[in-house]
């Protein structure tokens, strides 16, 4: 039988949450101010300018709208404004989504962008803040306002900074656990999670909004204040092979999401638990395509094709254990196979083993990655260029690779799909390193996380040879899942073209050891259920640790060291 329900004593809030209003040190003309152009226009409502964003495909359509800062400098300051929006996707981080936000520069470079926190989804007019303290040493500062990395449409009016005496939750956390480690129930059986406030590492006294999502669709909310020291309590249980995942986020005195700076940027103060149901029974929610594997045979005389002509080797600098190459490699497609090689000094022909590495969602340098006893190639996912200014990188993210993976037209058959060319300037990355003289011939050894992940396995499934796998919080895992209920977490809609770059299809033929080192049982990017589809479907040796508290990132003030967590093995 379902049962879920949450028990909590009562309280009272925080004794610093009460407000007062405060003096306006700042409103935008918005008309004035932006300029209207693509997703982007004005509308108004009576004496009123609104400002509306709208996306039909994922990447980032914002404005700066620059402040003073002598008028922010020194201060606590509240960024405010009432937004409303309509079928706004979840976005890929907790920090993407409906953005109002206080980008911060001081004069040491260091930046700061704390921004107010919106659903996901359709919402009425409804005025949303951000507090921060301002650095005394503020070189510039702007209000951001826009789209970032989701589709849908938010409008803006009545933007405002103001300076206000407001509650310091910069030290405040949540935390809570379940009430096992091995997070496994039987259908039916009660699960329960209890989360707890702190202040400092103090026990502490909150509002806390406890969610409820599951596999089997259910999604339920619920607001309670906690004492100090006394947990909120979720008790829930599902009936079928899947996850429930719970989160619990600190609310101000008007009932919203209370955010800090975390990590160099702002992000809710909230943490996540997770259990399950028999994900050992859990299987892909559509079946692989019948020719996936003549669909890749074919990729990879495409790419034979193509001859292996090393377009660049540039020595870019030496450290004091490597040597730091910049490569170019023709493959298929207008970019060629583009990364960041290292070779130990002094290596010797035929004695080093081999690393590839591969990096997660965005528009990126590879990184250079080196150790004394082994060559390492990072290979850029998307053949540019390395080592360049952040400008370039925005440019393409906001231009040729906006949104990239995403385009429903080209995910309708395999062959459009970007993921395609990724995956076999992969092929040909691995190709190219180990033509290397100094690789042993024999030890080659793969690593991702998330995006990387993904390709990790691409490249495992598609190569002979591979030696191991690590891989962390794997993405594109049972992409054909939403079709029978379960979490979606931040991935492109389903379409027949991306199950031939379905992670879990691509483990199904996977014959190395694989280590997941890390997946999070409160994922929201790539959902548990996914990650458990892909260990079901390895049919070689593999490891799995699931971790309470992880999110796609660790959650604000929570250590990794500390975090409750299981290891599955095969």
């Amino acid at each position: 039988m379902k049962k879920s329900f949450l028990s909590f004593p009562l309280a009272v809030l925080l004794t610093a949450a009460g407000l007062s209003a405060g003096e306006k040190l700042y409103q935008p003309e918005l008309t004035q101010q932006v300029q209207p152009g693509a997703g982007r226009y004005f509308t108004g409502e009576g004496d009123t300018a609104v400002l509306n964003f709208s996306a039909s495909d994922i990447g980032e359509n914002t404005v700066d709208i620059p402040v003073d800062p002598a008028l922010l400098a020194g201060k606590t300051v509240t960024l405010s404004g009432e937004i409303s929006q309509v079928n706004v996707s979840p976005g890929p981080h907790p920090w993407n989504g409906v953005r109002l936000a206080l980008k911060l520069v001081d004069e040491n470079g260091r930046r700061d962008m704390p921004q107010v926190s919106t659903p996901a989804g359709s919402a009425d007019w409804t005025t949303r803040r951000v507090s921060v303290k301002v650095p005394e040493n503020l070189k510039s500062a702007a209000i951001v306002l826009g789209l970032d990395w989701v589709v849908g449409t938010a409008r803006f009016r009545n933007i405002a900074v103001t300076e206000e005496a407001l509650p310091d939750y910069a030290a405040c956390t949540v935390t809570g656990s379940a009430d096992r480690t091995d997070v496994r129930y039987r259908p039916g059986e009660e699960m329960r999670f209890s989360f707890l406030l702190q202040e400092d590492g103090r026990p502490a006294a909150g509002k806390l909004r406890i969610t409820r999502y599951g596999d089997d669709g259910r999604t339920e909310t619920f607001d309670m204040e906690t004492k100090p020291g006394v947990p909120a309590v979720c008790r829930t249980s599902l009936d079928q092979p899947g996850f429930v995942m719970v989160k619990a986020v600190l609310l101000d005195r008007d009932g919203k999401t209370v955010n800090r700076s975390w990590a160099n940027r702002s992000c809710p103060v909230e943490f996540g638990l997770g259990a399950c149901v028999a994900p050992e029974a859990l299987k892909q929610g559509v079946p692989e395509p019948a020719d996936f594997d003549a669909f890749w045979r074919k990729a990879k005389v495409e790419l034979a094709a193509v001859p292996m002509r090393v377009q660049e080797k540039k020595l870019v600098r030496e450290t004091e254990i490597s040597r730091v190459y910049d490569v170019k490699v023709a493959a298929v497609g207008k970019r060629p196979v583009s990364g960041c090689l290292t070779v130990p000094k002094d290596a010797k022909p035929g004695s080093l083993p081999l690393y590839l590495h591969f990096h997660g969602y965005g528009v990126q340098s590879a990184e250079v990655v080196e150790s004394k006893d082994a060559i390492h190639f990072f290979i850029n996912a998307h053949g540019i260029e390395n080592g360049r200014e952040p400008e370039y990188y925005r440019n393409l993210a906001k231009g040729e690779l906006n949104g990239y993976g995403f385009k429903n037209d080209e995910n309708r058959q395999p062959d459009t799909c970007y993921f395609k060319n990724m995956i076999l300037r992969n092929l040909r990355g691995l190709e190219f390193a180990r033509s290397l003289p100094e690789w042993n011939g024999k030890e080659t050894y793969l690593q991702g996380g998330s995006h990387g992940a993904f390709q990790t396995m691409a490249v495992a499934a598609l190569s002979d040879g591979i030696t191991g796998c690590e891989i962390g919080i794997p993405w594109l895992c049972d992409l054909g899942g939403v079709e029978v209920g379960r979490l979606r977490g931040w991935r492109p809609d389903y379409a027949p073209g991306l199950g031939y770059y379905d992670t879990v299809n691509f483990a199904s033929r996977v014959s190395c050891p694989v280590t997941i080192t890390h997946a999070g049982l409160s994922d929201w990017i790539c959902p548990p259920s996914g990650v458990w589809v892909l260990f079901n479907n390895l049919k070689g040796k593999a490891s799995m640790t699931m971790y309470q508290g992880l999110d796609h990132a660790w959650y604000p003030g929570y250590s990794h060291d500390t975090a409750s967590r299981h290891t599955y093995t095969k």
